[in-house]
């Protein structure tokens, strides 16, 4: 069944596959959907779970504080439901963060990591993007003009100057079946600028896998890179696209995700 009951939420996943268990991470906001291109790739040779985060898609939204560490611990409620004992884990975003949170609090669990589009912690740039994009949402604004106010944060400049290419992104965006509820973003939100795990990466030793986006201006691929390299075994890449080059550029991203979690 694709909702479990954790603690305090019922959670949604997806699930395909067999074989050793990867677990996806979705980023701020975002949903399971993230990972549809993917998730038939990695499929192959892989049990693939991906779950809405708590507050995203079809897993429940309570009203009250969240925590990188309080997601962390849905995950592992999650993968112990499903009986799994030990699982790869990739992120985007905030999920990266989910991720990171994870290997640390329970390393016994995570096999290896791949965190894609992420930093140790968001910088102040970051942190006002953020702080703006929760503003926009509790505004009078339309989806459509909210979604357009991330958009240049989120795409490559040659998506942004194709009209079409642009007007499809937004309103792919606009379109979503399952948005995360407005006080549900405000919450993830803050719970993502709240996290800062620089004190505990040097003991994180799996396996880490840090992929950038060329043209990233919300992270930045010195930020991811100073990420792998303060890891205890962290490997760096960079990929075409910008922050959301997973969703742009999905095919040099199934291929890196496919050759470090699946082919090898």
């Amino acid at each position: 069944m694709p909702h479990v009951q954790l603690r305090d939420i019922v959670a949604w996943h997806e699930e395909a596959g067999e074989g050793p268990a990867l677990l996806l991470l979705a980023g701020l906001g975002g949903h399971s959907g993230l990972w549809s291109p993917h998730v038939p790739i990695l499929a192959r040779g892989r049990r693939v779970l991906a779950p809405d985060n708590r507050g995203a898609g079809r897993t429940g939204a309570p009203d009250k504080p969240y925590s990188i560490a309080g997601m962390a611990d849905d995950a592992a409620q999650l993968l112990d439901r499903l009986g799994v004992e030990r699982a790869a884990v990739a992120g985007h975003g905030m999920g990266a963060s989910i991720a990171l949170e994870l290997a640390a609090a329970r390393p016994a669990l995570v096999e290896s990591l791949v965190l894609i589009g992420a930093a140790a912690s968001p910088d102040g740039r970051q942190r006002l993007v953020t702080e703006g994009w929760t503003d926009a949402r509790r505004s009078s604004l339309s989806r459509e003009q909210a979604f357009a106010l991330t958009a240049p944060w989120l795409y490559t400049a040659a998506l942004l100057e194709d009209g079409e290419r642009r007007r499809q992104a937004i309103e792919s965006a606009a379109r979503d079946p399952h948005p995360a509820q407005d006080h549900a973003y405000a919450r993830q939100a803050r719970a993502f600028l709240a996290y800062d795990a620089s004190d505990r990466l040097a003991s994180i030793e799996q396996p880490a896998l840090v992929l950038a986006g060329e043209e990233d201006i919300l992270v930045p691929p010195a930020r991811s890179k100073a990420l792998a390299e303060a890891l205890a075994n962290g490997e760096f890449r960079e990929l075409p696209g910008g922050h959301a080059g997973l969703v742009e550029h999905p095919q040099p991203y199934a291929a890196a995700l496919r050759e470090r979690l699946v082919a090898g």
